[in-house]
């Protein structure tokens, strides 16, 4: 037995549940171990699952075959496969932008019970299985309190412990992130927990649950904290708060200050401050103790002023910087280390050096050398590309050969570098040359110098500069060649000669992007990559570019025609509910709210004008332009029609609204004054069209779907796969037909029941021309024989005609009757008026021997179908067997004859308990009037005769059967006993007698009433 419970809001879910096994020994629970499990983390999903232990277990076993995973799969096999076993599922996942929780339950033959779309702000609180009242009234009574999330569950889980709940409680969370465990915790066992024995234990299914009842209740405005490892969100109405592991406060969010109010986003420590709200704007700061000048005791560091967006800023470092004039000539530009010294032109224009100018150029060189080493570090970086690596595309996992080609060299820039520091070692003390240092209080530094060549001054930096920017360009194609790190591992992403591959780490799937393949999502199968989704290149089925993909399953899918015209546009209506209602907040609509409404507003009419004219053209053209339908298309063709509709509805119902609102831009419009209406009314038009929306745009796509040939589904049980080819069933599921590359085609009869068929081939047409039918209707059909020709003709003139090797002929029609003839010589034939010739005729179980008659014929036993005793064409009484039945007719063998007498068995043809019966009279023409009846059943042997007055019948019934061991009576007549001598009615000793000279009575006791 177990507990679930589960605290839901509109991107999260929590659910926890514990680990205790129990069984029931009459009333009794009884505690068995602390080892089960009962949530599963199974891809997107986390499954609570508890009931009868094996079956439970057993069911995720099948649960996790499935190549697809979801709670309708879930329900399939516990369809399939649930026998009145006690079972529970709750399946938690995160979909559609918010949390789902659907229930499984046995009550409603596990009809999905879906939790969703709780409101933003608000709470939804389940617990199910056992305890679930006591678990969910403590969650809701600790969460009213501000409770964290973490706490919450330890105080429910230890307060509901019993036999049947404890051990380890294990809390997922379900969020928009994935799934974590957000919860360890060791749940308080009483003391006086009941244990099971051995003994008992053997004689008594475990169970994980035994579901009571599911509780669930959605609260709005409590508050509410959600606590993990890494620190904990807590939400009070509009304002929320994030604390950090150590419990200090970090973060505000929503309403960060009051007196005024102040709504954003602040966050802080200790140390900086940054603020982006609707009073500040955007700021960052840092904590100072200057009171005077700061009271608050926080100073701006970095601020963007709020009337004309000015950046101000203290203190600032930053890399890769740029100065411009205002003509824009870079003045400093750090990234390509360029700082505007006047031109060396202008320093050596007198050829001296002053020692001002020697300051200039040691800085300049002092900057060359921190230039010369990041230039040698970057390049001995890039010198050598993993795109020359040798890689075996083929393998399950990568392996490559390093290659060892240098890109470029750096000789020419340390050339460079070091024949100008030993030519300015003449004007300047250089102590040494790599690390860089100068002596700038050495006297050949401090003095004046004369240059010799100013050419070979300028010269010496410019080689320099030069080798530095070929150096730079070099690197620059380096990186270039090699792309994105060309063939270095990056989490298993590799991008080389072969293209793209993109390699997951357990070596089953890849993706590869190159010329040769297109875009290609590969698995390894059968020790070989195997396209799975891929863009044709050169291929003989499909034009370059198709994409091809085995299963398919799209989020946001457009479709257009080849005219651009959008088929399908998947992509959901863009309304942030967030905007509409902070604009509404305060209950007044200002100028520039107006414009972000309109700018709203302008985008969803496109898009309902769109929409609604796609519902028009797919209800009426489109569903129009057929030869037939089906029942899914009409029902989705008149869900399409009301969901237009109703779209119609909800638009003029929110254009109607906002005509004042847009009245008059310039103006503010105050929602309860002005519009006579409130923030949630003003919310709920906007909702109410976002939902019809919603609903045209999925029901336009169910259209579509039904409208169109989908492999493998069914439309009015006509199925076309790739595997079955086409297949066609009747309603009733008795036939079906089926056309294919395997079979050819076949038309079966089902001899069993929809739920069970039995299927049964009458029509087969095999792939190597063979025909074969049960039955068959045909106008004309000539069988040909490769010597004879026409060996078997079927017409519906001359009937059949079928040519033997020896001039036999057998011909079979209305108009002869059937005819055998060799040769032209008739032997046999039957004519159309019934009459049998033959040369000779043998009836016999014995073709070899036959028994021969006196009179020369031969029979020796005759089954026959009707047998009349005619002797001529006048009117006489004869004899007539058929269907079972023995009839004495008057006629002449005409359908009017008279039917005097019949004997047969009463009941249908081949019942092997009939009644015998024998029939007597014409009757008077009114249903069976004036015919009489002997009949011997299992009840009594009985003569029946009915006339107008009514029933007459002597009935003399088996013992068992009545009271009365002879009955005779008479309905609407006298019964009259007629004798000359006496009449005597005998029971025992006592009797009456009526002779003709009195009555007399005879008994011990006579009453007369």
């Amino acid at each position: 037995m177990s507990n679930a419970t589960i605290i839901q809001t509109n991107t999260d879910i929590f659910i926890g549940s514990d680990t205790a096994t129990s069984i029931s020994v009459g009333n009794q629970i009884y505690r068995v171990d602390t080892k089960a499990t009962k949530l599963y983390h199974i891809d997107e999903l986390v499954l609570f699952c508890s009931g009868d232990l094996v079956f439970c277990y057993n069911l995720i076993e099948l649960f996790l075959k499935e190549e697809v995973r979801s709670a309708n799969v879930l329900r399939n096999i516990l369809l399939a496969c649930h026998h009145d076993e006690t079972v529970d599922i709750v399946v938690c996942e995160y979909k559609g932008n918010k949390s789902v929780v659907t229930q499984l339950s046995p009550y409603n033959n596990f009809e999905l019970v879906i939790y969703t779309d709780i409101p933003v702000g608000g709470v939804n609180v389940i617990a199910a299985g056992i305890k679930t009242k006591e678990s969910y009234d403590k969650a809701c009574e600790l969460l009213y309190k501000g409770i964290s999330v973490s706490n919450i569950f330890k105080e429910v889980f230890d307060t509901v412990s019993y036999e049947g709940i404890g051990g380890q409680l294990s809390v997922y969370r379900v969020s928009e992130n994935g799934i974590q465990v957000f919860l360890n915790h060791q749940i308080k066992e009483k003391q006086s927990l009941k244990r099971v024995s051995p003994a008992i234990f053997t004689n008594h299914n475990k169970q994980l649950i035994v579901g009571e009842r599911i509780y669930g209740k959605v609260m709005m405005g409590a508050s509410l904290a959600i606590e993990d490892e890494s620190g904990v969100l807590k939400f009070q109405g509009s304002k929320g708060e994030i604390f950090d592991r150590d419990g200090t406060l970090v973060m505000k969010m929503g309403l960060v200050d009051e007196n005024p109010d102040t709504f954003g986003l602040w966050s802080f420590n200790v140390v900086t401050r940054v603020r982006m709200d609707d009073k500040t704007g955007f700021a960052i700061e840092r904590a100072s103790t200057d009171t005077t000048n700061h009271p608050n005791g926080w100073e701006k560091i970095l601020w963007a002023d709020q009337s004309d967006g000015t950046l101000y800023g203290y203190d600032i470092v930053a890399q890769n910087i740029k100065i411009v004039n205002n003509v824009g000539d870079s003045i400093l530009d750090a990234e390509n280390n360029y700082l505007n010294i006047g031109g060396l032109e202008s320093i050596v224009m007198d050829n001296k050096l002053t020692t001002l100018e020697k300051m200039q150029i040691i800085t300049e060189l002092y900057k060359i050398e921190a230039q010369y080493k990041r230039m040698l570090e970057q390049a001995d970086k890039y010198m050598q590309s993993d795109r020359d690596a040798i890689f075996d595309v083929d393998a399950q996992f990568f392996a490559k050969t390093s290659g060892n080609k240098d890109l470029y060299s750096t000789q020419p820039l340390t050339n460079a570098y070091f024949a100008l520091i030993t030519y300015m070692s003449q004007y300047l003390k250089v102590n040494s040359t790599l690390p860089l240092s100068i002596d700038i209080d050495d006297p050949l530094t401090e003095s004046t110098s004369k240059i010799s060549d100013r050419a070979e001054f300028i010269l010496k930096f410019k080689n320099y500069y030069d080798a530095e920017k070929d150096l730079r360009n070099k690197i620059e194609d380096a990186q270039f060649y090699s792309g994105l790190n060309m063939g270095q591992f990056y989490n298993n992403v590799v991008i080389g000669e072969y293209g793209f591959i993109a390699l997951r780490n357990d070596g089953k799937y890849r993706s590869v992007l190159n010329a040769t393949n297109g875009l290609t999502l590969q698995k390894w199968e059968n020790n070989k990559w195997m396209n799975k989704v891929y863009a044709s290149i050169g291929s003989s089925v499909y034009d370059d570019g198709t994409l091809i993909a085995e299963d398919l399953v799209a989020k946001r899918l457009r479709i257009e025609t080849s005219t651009g015209k959008v088929l399908l546009d998947a992509e959901s209506l863009s309304l942030d509910f967030t905007v509409l209602d902070s604009i509404v907040l305060d209950n007044v609509i200002m100028s520039p709210e107006k414009i972000a409404l309109a700018t709203q507003f302008n985008n969803i009419t496109k898009q309902y004008t769109e929409l609604k004219a796609e519902i028009t053209k797919y209800a009426t053209t489109v569903y129009r332009d057929r030869d037939s339908s089906y029942y899914g298309l009409d029902t989705a063709k008149t869900a399409l029609v009301a969901a237009g509709t109703d779209l119609d509805e909800k638009y003029n119902t929110l254009n109607a609204y906002m005509i004042p609102v847009f009245a008059d831009m310039n103006a503010k419009t105050d929602i309860i004054n002005d519009l006579n209406s409130t923030r949630i009314i003003f919310h709920q038009v906007w909702e109410d069209f976002y939902k019809a929306y919603e609903v045209g745009r999925s029901t336009l796509a169910d259209f579509l779907e039904k409208s169109s040939l989908q492999l493998g589904r069914n439309y009015n049980n006509t199925v076309i796969d790739g595997l079955n080819g086409i297949v066609v069933t009747r309603g009733n599921f008795m036939n079906k037909t089926t056309l294919n590359a395997t079979f050819g085609i076949k038309i079966e009869r089902n001899d069993g029941t929809a739920e069970s068929p039995a299927w049964y081939k009458v029509f087969y047409a095999d792939i190597n021309g063979n025909l074969f039918a049960e039955d068959m209707s045909t106008k004309r059909l000539h069988i040909l024989d490769g010597d004879l020709g026409e060996a078997i003709i079927l017409n519906a003139l001359t009937g059949i005609t079928i040519n033997g090797r020896h001039g036999e002929v057998i011909r079979l029609n209305a108009n002869e009757g059937i005819a055998i003839n060799v040769n032209d010589e008739q032997r046999f034939w039957i004519h159309t008026d019934g009459t049998l010739r033959a040369r000779k005729l043998y009836i016999s179980n014995d073709d070899i021997d036959p028994l021969e008659l006196p009179d020369g014929s031969y029979i020796s036993r005759l089954t026959v179908h009707e047998v009349r005793t005619l002797q001529d064409d006048n009117p006489q009484d004869y004899v007539w067997i058929r269907d079972q039945s023995v009839k004495l007719m008057s006629g002449n063998g005409a359908i009017e004859d008279q039917e005097k007498m019949a004997i047969y068995l009463d009941s249908p043809a081949g019942d092997l308990n009939g009644i015998p019966t024998i029939k007597m009279g014409v009757g008077s023409g009114v249903g069976a009037s004036e015919v009489g009846y002997i009949v011997k059943d299992g009840d009594a042997f009985k003569l029946n005769y009915l006339t107008g007055g009514g029933l007459k019948r002597i009935w003399m019934q088996r013992t068992g059967y009545g009271t009365e061991g002879i009955l005779i009576e008479s309905i609407g007549n006298a019964v009259r006993l007629n004798s000359s001598t006496m009449i005597r009615l005998e029971v025992g000793s006592s009797y009456l007698e009526i002779t003709p000279t009195g009555i007399k009575l005879s008994a011990s006791r006579i009453d007369i009433n």
